[in-house]
């Protein structure tokens, strides 16, 4: 796993092998949670971890 340090209004940038790019910034800290904004094209999925999770065990099911 690569950790990284970042503060607020500062990104980090993710590039598929296929070319696209991903870029998610910090948009702000509060105690113990941090607001992250993510730019990606529209047929990359983001979701939080617990929903990818569901989706992926619907889609398992059906």
């Amino acid at each position: 796993m690569l950790i990284l340090t970042r503060r607020a209004g500062e990104a980090l940038v993710i590039e598929t092998e296929s070319g696209e790019t991903i870029k998610v910034v910090v948009i702000e800290t509060r105690g113990i949670q941090t607001r992250l904004g993510v730019i990606a094209d529209r047929q990359v999925s983001v979701d939080r971890e617990e929903i990818h999770l569901r989706k992926k065990a619907e889609k398992h099911r059906a």
